[in-house]
């Protein structure tokens, strides 16, 4: 195991001493490749990871998923299952494994390799495309290669500002950050070395998802900004819909998730959904995608967070000059589900990444492999096939908690809510792929997801 001094980053930074605010920071290759694995991590993997350490708004209804996969009985949700959901696996393991910094701990991760074609997968539970069971467990551990692992080419460094955008380095862009800070005279600002390991990186994870000066708040530490997200649907702006009926696409029906909501008239806002366990099974994949899809698919989204700045700049970079590879820059750019976490229905437009081999892994690593016994080869499991039993109805609140569905446990919940029952309106909803991504979106970014994603909001028109 890695020693804390192993795990340390030296940062140069550039403070603004009357606002106590970072200008920039100055850093090597080893931190940008930390920073920018932050696109790759899974959200169920952040929600864990920044959970006790949260503030309000932060992200959206994710802990309140999390909190109720934790919660579900073995009769809705088998032990396995629940294990994939709550600590799924980062399709960049191979390749993040070596960070200075291992937030995921990519490093402990172990494979599984089929001992007739080679292939390898990242679960036990999974089967080989041959139909064989997965008979060997591969442990990775020195790297053979001599350029190691990460992302970036090891001799480049970067300038970043407090909303992380990684800059190369020049003095011009110095300057200029300098007069966005109208701090041109040296007395204005200090330089300082500062020493970073992994509960500092924990820290600067938890507020790049919440704030738009992650540096400052997280090295500097001042008072933070209580302000809760907003979502800019913009492309994403949600349907003009009227509640008594609503125009259905025929096409692709099999694609489609029925759901009922019950709305509060008066505020247009969604009280809980009526759905079935299809619906549940695309909640609980939301868990295994990488944070950057989400960047990926709505560029323009107004997150309150620093990450959006994160992706662009991977898009900027020159992938001759920084990146080891263009498949480096393709890993950040365009975040893949580890193998076996697809969700079966084509709501979600996002790809596994291809499997690895056993051939692939041999030039890279030092490996030893162990064969398991035939007890230890359980049956093929994999997310959205058969993921949550049916057929079962469950209730699924605007802030996304979970629970089976009890007529009893509504109306006990539109009574705490107050809410005469004179004015609920029913909505049926059919699930297409934009409402899918809208309601992911939500779910980050919105402690109202179902109403933010199905219901139209009324916006008054100011003088």
């Amino acid at each position: 195991m890695e020693s804390e001094a192993s795990q340390t980053m030296s940062l140069k930074i550039l403070v603004e001493k009357e606002k106590n605010r970072i200008v920039f920071v100055e850093a090597n290759n080893d931190f940008v490749d930390v920073l920018f694995s932050f696109l790759t991590i899974p959200i169920g993997t952040i929600v864990r990871l920044t959970r006790e350490h949260s503030l309000e708004g932060e992200i959206g209804c994710l802990n309140n998923l999390y909190e109720t996969l934790e919660k579900f009985d073995e009769g809705f949700l088998s032990s396995e299952h629940k294990g994939i959901l709550l600590h799924p696996r980062c399709a960049t393991d191979v390749y993040c494994r070596d960070l200075k910094v291992d937030l995921v701990e990519c490093n402990k991760s172990k494979y599984y390799v089929c001992a007739s074609c080679g292939m390898v997968s990242y679960y036990q539970t999974d089967s080989c495309r041959c139909g064989k069971a997965l008979s060997i467990e591969l442990n990775l551990l020195d790297r053979v290669t001599q350029d190691g692992s990460g992302l970036i080419k090891p001799t480049v460094r970067f300038m970043i500002t407090d909303d992380f955008q990684v800059l190369p380095m020049s003095t011009a862009a110095g300057l200029s950050l300098l007069g966005n800070f109208g701090a041109f005279d040296g007395s204005k600002t200090e330089e300082r070395m500062l020493n970073i390991g992994k509960d500092e990186v924990l820290k600067l994870l938890k507020c790049s998802l919440a704030s738009r000066t992650p540096f400052s708040d997280s090295i500097l530490e001042p008072p933070f900004s209580k302000t809760k997200p907003m979502i800019n649907y913009g492309q994403y702006e949600p349907r003009m819909m009227n509640l008594s009926q609503r125009d259905v696409d025929t096409r692709n029906k099999d694609e489609k998730i029925n759901l009922k909501l019950f709305i509060n008239r008066l505020n247009n806002r969604v009280l809980y959904a009526e759905v079935e366990e299809n619906f549940v099974n695309l909640l609980c994949s939301f868990l295994s995608i990488p944070i950057g899809y989400i960047f990926k698919e709505c560029p323009y989204l107004s997150f309150k967070g620093c990450l959006g700045n994160l992706r662009k700049s991977v898009q900027d970079l020159d992938v001759n000059k920084f990146f080891k590879s263009e498949e480096m820059k393709a890993i950040l750019l365009d975040p893949k589900l580890a193998p076996g976490t697809s969700y079966d229905n084509k709501l979600i437009g996002i790809e596994e990444v291809v499997n690895l081999s056993y051939k692939t892994l041999i030039p890279q690593f030092r490996i030893t492999a162990t064969h398991l016994s035939s007890e230890s080869r359980l049956r093929e499991l994999k997310i959205g096939v058969g993921l949550v039993k049916g057929p079962s109805m469950f209730l699924v609140t605007d802030s996304l908690s979970i629970a089976p569905l009890s007529p009893i446990s509504g109306i006990s919940l539109i009574n705490r809510l107050k809410v005469p029952h004179s004015d609920i309106q029913e909505l049926e909803v059919n699930m297409d792929e934009e409402e899918t991504l809208r309601l992911l979106v939500a779910s980050l970014v919105s402690r109202s997801a179902l109403t933010d994603a199905f219901v139209r909001k009324e916006t008054k028109q100011e003088t």
